[in-house]
């Protein structure tokens, strides 16, 4: 059994943002198109069909809720609801990407920053999450720079 969960962006705001095309945080405008690139989606946390799903981007701020100070940019959801992403380990739809992993301790601030290049995450997550005052790690697309989801300890 693993020793954290990845945790896509909350359902009531992939919902919200499908049911009313404006950004849940910000009220910021959303837009549809045809997957053109991978994504993922930041719910089920899988990539996109490319040209054969539709997504959703809109602004999202990652750190709602954990610190005041915010970082909105740029995410994907797929158009159509889609089963959120829930268990232990690491979601097989993520594996495709390029990423980053940063560790935050408290007051969001940043312990250190891995790009995978190939690496498995697994060991570098629980290294990570392993490191004294490490409290999340955040999986960031390594080509974009763009929140993709928040690791925590189960």
């Amino acid at each position: 059994m693993s020793q954290y969960r990845v945790l896509p962006i909350p359902a009531t705001i992939a919902d919200d943002v499908r049911a009313k095309m404006k950004s849940p945080q910000y009220g910021h405008p959303a837009a549809v198109e045809p997957a053109t690139g991978k994504g993922p989606c930041r719910s089920c946390l899988r990539t996109f069909q490319l040209g054969a799903e539709e997504r959703i981007l809109f602004t999202y701020n990652p750190f709602e809720g954990i610190d005041r100070y915010p970082e909105p940019g740029p995410i994907f959801v797929h158009a159509q609801a889609c089963e959120p992403h829930a268990g232990d380990g690491f979601p097989d739809g993520l594996r495709p990407l390029e990423m980053t992993l940063e560790a935050f301790g408290d007051e969001r601030w940043m312990l250190r920053r891995e790009r995978l290049d190939g690496r498995e995450p697994e060991p570098v997550i629980e290294e990570l999450l392993a490191m004294p005052g490490v409290r999340y790690v955040n999986i960031r697309n390594s080509e974009a720079g763009c929140f993709i989801a928040r690791v925590e300890r189960s």
